[in-house]
């Protein structure tokens, strides 16, 4: 039983490792290719002294010399054939049966010795890598300095402008608000002028005035359905701003209303608009609007065009619209939230608060980054000096995160949690480790590569020193 794992590929490398490393052994062992060995390099000494004794110097040098230089060019008349992988894997299969692991190729001490030379290899690494100088310290100071400064500096320019904060609602409109319904019946007036005289009328008409179906909230308590009240909004799909897009206009086009936990029924308008107990599946509503969408080519646009009117002129009313998609996962405090007047724009809001943050971020690690690239020696590879800047930006993040959590702690107030220098914390952690991981890769094979080159020219040194030409 081995001690590692192997994928299939490593499975194929052992078994022809394997194979080679038999086919080794049986040759060393063979004494038949062993005496025709010797005895051709006695025949060939025979005949170089032959040579000498007959006073043939001249030739025996010139011969010596085009020998070396075929040597040095190495370019072998009669090369051998070069095999394809899988068919080596196939007579690895017949010579070697059962599965191979690396135990059954090296010995014990061979194992420990090559897992000595990794380690020595990425103890090298880490020296090449490490922030040890003056340099480096100077500029993991700097950066740091100003991460910190950033993170505790968040709270007193977010707080003016209202982070996290709720909306007024004495500084909306009611929904039913007359300028609200104005601007809205207006916009429905240019988008049907714009197209009725060259399409003519249809169904697409009805979809610009007609209430929308997620607008109707009759008939839900004999269904126990909650989305009643004026914060009906959270409850269906319709007014979400995000997913509204797609199921607030499928909604209009099939007359279907879709709530926060994606089930949808069937709505209807005469003789009274109430919502009715036949659910609707999610396949059929697609192909629904899908056939509303063929049968006139305005329907879709006149769909759309509804939704974003609705959304628009819903946004700044008292009640305004629940913040994207929350209310699909997490109902509870979705409500929370809804309730105690924070809605999308606020949400908008400090988006865009922690975007800002999350930028300037960005921006003193790309100074620090490009300032400390200018340091870089000449002897250094440009890819290890680079993995000690990424250590640097990695770092000094680190601390600034754990800065504005602890001042969160400390506070009891999360509206101090900088959030955007958390994201490019985070964003570093995996493109700066991924990074600084296959550089290692990259140092730890090109050191095994030259390892293996020194060994193959000592090989080569011995061999020409024990057979001189």
């Amino acid at each position: 039983m081995s001690r590692f794992s192997y994928t299939d590929k490593e499975r194929e490398i052992n078994k022809v490792l394997k194979m080679n490393q038999d086919i080794s052994a049986s040759l060393q062992k063979d004494q038949g290719t062993s005496d025709s060995r010797k005895e051709a390099d006695l025949a060939i000494a025979s005949c170089v002294e032959l040579l000498r004794s007959l006073g043939k110097d001249t030739s025996d040098r010139k011969l010596s010399q085009e020998i070396c230089r075929r040597k040095e060019d190495g370019r072998m008349e009669h090369g051998p054939k070069t095999e394809s992988w899988d068919d080596l894997v196939k007579q690895a299969e017949e010579s070697v049966p059962g599965e191979t692991v690396l135990e059954d190729i090296m010995s014990e001490d061979e194992i420990n010795a090559a897992f000595g030379e990794l380690e020595e290899i990425n103890r090298e690494f880490s020296r090449k890598t490490s922030i040890v100088n003056k340099t480096d310290l100077s500029f993991l100071m700097v950066a740091t300095a100003l991460q910190v400064a950033k993170s505790l500096l968040f709270p007193h320019i977010a707080k003016y402008f209202h982070y996290g904060e709720g909306f007024d609602p004495a500084e909306r409109k009611d929904h039913d608000d007359e300028s609200i319904r104005q601007k809205h019946k207006e916009a429905n007036d240019r988008f049907r002028d714009k197209y009725q005289e060259k399409h003519g009328s249809g169904c697409w008409i009805n979809m610009l005035y007609q209430t929308p179906p997620y607008d109707i909230t009759r008939g839900s308590q004999k269904l126990g359905l909650n989305i009643g009240g004026p914060y009906h909004r959270m409850y269906t799909l319709g007014h979400d701003p995000v997913l509204g897009w797609l199921f607030g206009t499928m909604n209009i086009l099939t007359d279907i209303i879709t709530l926060n936990d994606f089930r949808s029924f069937r709505v209807m308008r005469k003789p009274h608009m109430e919502i009715t107990g036949q659910m609707v599946p999610a396949g059929v509503m697609a192909w629904e609007s899908y056939e509303m969408i063929r049968a006139d080519r305005l329907n879709l646009p006149a769909a759309v065009f509804a939704e974003a009117c609705h959304l628009k002129s819903d946004a700044y009313t008292k009640v305004g619209l629940p913040v994207p998609i929350l209310s699909s996962i997490n109902e509870n405090f979705a409500s929370r939230l809804y309730k105690s007047n924070y809605d999308a724009l606020c949400f908008a809001r400090d988006t865009k608060i922690a975007g800002a943050s999350f930028v300037v971020s960005k921006v003193i690690d790309l100074i620090i980054g490009l300032v400390h690239g200018l340091f870089c020696p000449s002897d250094v590879p440009k890819d290890l000096f680079e993995a000690r800047t990424r250590k640097i930006l990695l770092i000094s993040n680190s601390i600034a995160s754990a800065s504005t959590i602890i001042n969160a702690k400390i506070t009891s107030n999360p509206k101090n949690l900088d959030i955007g220098s958390l994201l490019n914390t985070v964003s570093r952690l995996f493109t700066d480790v991924r990074f600084i991981w296959k550089v290692k890769q990259e140092f730890i094979e090109s050191e095994i590569e030259e390892r293996l080159k020194q060994e193959l020219e000592e090989t080569d040194r011995i061999y020409s020193a024990s057979f001189p030409l």
